[in-house]
């Protein structure tokens, strides 16, 4: 036994294993392309080796040319396996680059199966040469074929590429990476194709050493990889009792953690996150089974908000229901958000569970507590209008007694005048759809109702207004002035509740005038469009104002100024405003308080 039969198989034996070590990390992650393309280009690597070993013990020249033909396959594949690997470990280089050199390689040593005459190279003569300790082997005299340039070419442009992917790299700042494995690639792809130049030219008398220059091309590939396996398994770890900690930390504060694997379909939850759906620990998640769990009225909502954010990549925020098996529904708020790949492609996403059934029965019986303070809110400022309402009614309903009256009397005579009569007959029949008016938007002011929005004229809704509030007006000795612009566009709002704030404010405003000269006292109800889709209206009286100090508190419930006062109208207006997407605020000065609240626009309106 001499060196050379323990050199070769040694170096087919080391490639051989690392090949089976990162081919099992390959197959137990779809995700790892490097050990992959690492493992094919280790069992080219082998191949190569075994094929060396038998040129230098072959003494005829027709086998010699069939293995040296048939060895530049090996060769090719693993030609092709280095720059993959290159091409997926460094997630650099171009790539055009990249397929046009390891389709030239591919095309040449096709050529050489195919053609009768051997296309790259082939050996002309053999002859037996000694190297140190004596130990002999064949050596050829080499003629390069017609295809030995497209080669050449093709490890020229693997040498750019590798070149190319390397400096990105390392602009990158992954400067070692750059160096060991970008490097020597380059050093040992150049080292054996000289190398193999020198002996086929008859240069120098030495066995081929191209598996020796890629099985250190070879290591250097898998220290890097076994770097990354070692920092997988140290982050696997750390990710592990990362974990333990905040499933601790979750039930603490009750919040459920989920990771959805986009690839695999599978959902990882911790025990609370599990627990707020029902499903046992044992049980596997997929986005299926997790979306068979919710409420049926919201699957769908759910389901489109997880596609949109998956497809542009930006967080995902939910409110839904889950029914449990008791039949129990539950409120779920679930936050999440899309970590990407360095390609951009989402590969997972992470986020937080919290239980807001408490929350969400808390906010229903606020609003149907709000819904009953509003209607009081109305019912009171009945009371307030109540003689207003009652002068309002009086002066119709007197119009009617006397217009009956006086019919009465024209129908005695023998002759009626009935041209009269019915002129008189016309008068009873507006003055009763006066009366009626009065007591139709009586009834909707107190009537209890939800907001429902529908297209409104912001003249049409001051004139109802108007009608209900200028009795107590002209009682009060306040004139009102009405600023609305001809072309005004509709608005979107609940006609009955927005009326209730217009009147709290109007009332708020005459109330302010008390202590001043009747002469003066004078309250604006203006309407402007707002820029963007809103409509501003205001309500300004001329009043002393309200110090800076109370200003900021008028909004609150149970803050008046009135020693009279609940402390609830403004509150309740600010809270029906807000409900109809707009915003409500007060300024006041020495010249008074103005109310301001804006509303939207209708749609269809937006271009007027």
């Amino acid at each position: 036994m001499n060196w050379m039969t323990v050199a070769w198989p040694m170096v087919t034996a080391t490639c051989l294993t690392l090949a089976l070590i990162n081919l099992r990390i390959a197959m137990g992650d779809g995700r790892r392309a490097p050990h992959l393309f690492f493992s094919l280009g280790a069992i080219a690597v082998a191949a190569v080796s075994v094929f060396e070993l038998t040129l230098m013990r072959t003494d005829d020249l027709v086998r010699y040319n069939v293995i040296l033909r048939w060895a530049a396959v090996p060769i090719s594949i693993m030609v092709a396996s280095v720059t993959g690997f290159i091409w997926s470990f460094f997630g650099t280089g171009r790539r055009w680059l990249a397929i046009t050199a390891v389709g030239l390689n591919a095309l040449a040593n096709l050529a050489n199966l195919t053609f009768d005459v051997p296309a790259i190279r082939h050996a002309v003569a053999l002859h037996q040469a000694e190297t140190f300790g004596g130990v002999k082997f064949t050596v050829s005299s080499v003629v390069n074929g017609p295809w030995n340039i497209v080669e050449i070419i093709s490890v020229i442009l693997i040498a750019a590429f590798v070149f190319d992917a390397s400096m990105k790299l390392w602009r990158q700042g992954e400067r070692r990476r750059a160096v060991i494995v970008g490097g020597s690639v380059i050093f040992f792809f150049l080292l054996s194709r000289g190398q193999a130049t020198l002996v086929e030219k008859g240069l120098v008398e030495m066995p081929y050493f191209v598996s020796f220059g890629f099985i250190a091309v070879i290591i250097a590939m898998g220290m890097e990889l076994g770097n990354d396996v070692l920092r997988s398994t140290k982050l696997a770890s750390d990710l592990h009792d990362s974990q333990g900690r905040m499933d601790l930390a979750g039930r603490a504060v009750s919040l459920g953690f989920w990771e959805w694997d986009i690839a695999s379909g599978e959902i990882w939850a911790n025990e609370t996150a599990r627990t707020l759906f029902g499903i046992p620990p044992s049980e596997p998640v997929s986005l299926t089974s997790f979306l068979a769990t919710l409420h049926p009225d919201d699957r769908a909502g759910v389901a489109k908000a997880i596609e949109e954010s998956v497809a542009g990549g930006f967080d995902y925020e939910k409110d839904y229901r889950v029914v449990m098996e008791t039949g129990e529904v539950r409120w779920i708020s679930a936050k999440g958000r899309i970590e990407s790949a360095n390609g951009g492609n989402p590969i997972r996403m992470r986020g937080v569970l919290l239980d807001i059934t408490e929350r969400r029965a808390s906010e229903s019986e606020l609003h149907l507590v709000r819904g009953q303070l509003a209607h009081a809110g109305r019912v009171s400022m009945m009371g307030q209008l109540a003689a207003a309402l009652a002068h309002e009614l009086n002066q119709p309903l007197g119009a009617i007694l006397r217009n009956a009256e006086a019919a009465e009397l024209f129908l005695q005579s023998p002759t009626p005048d009935l041209e009269e009569v019915r002129a008189i007959t016309r008068d009873i029949l507006r003055d009763d759809k006066r009366a009626g008016g009065v007591i139709d938007r009586l009834k909707a002011l107190l009537k209890r109702k939800d907001i429902e929005s529908r297209p409104l004229s912001v003249k049409d809704l001051l004139e109802e207004v108007l009608a209900l509030i200028r009795a107590d007006a002209a009682a009060r000795g306040v004139r009102l002035e009405v600023l609305v612009p001809p072309d005004l566009p509709e608005i979107s709002g609940d006609r009955v509740h927005l009326q209730q704030v217009l009147i709290n404010l109007i009332i708020n405003g005459m109330d302010a005038l008390s202590e001043i000269k009747r002469a003066d006292r004078h309250v604006t109800i203006g309407a402007r469009r707002e820029c963007g889709d809103f409509v501003e209206i205001s309500v300004t009286d001329t009043g002393p104002g309200i110090s800076a100090d109370k200003l900021q508190q008028v909004f609150d419930p149970f803050f008046t100024t009135k020693t009279d006062g609940m402390g609830m109208g403004l509150s309740i207006s600010r809270t029906i405003i807000e409900a109809h997407g707009g915003r409500i605020s007060a300024e006041s000065g020495d010249g008074g308080t103005a109310f301001i609240f804006t509303l939207p626009v209708v749609q269809g309106a937006l271009a007027g």
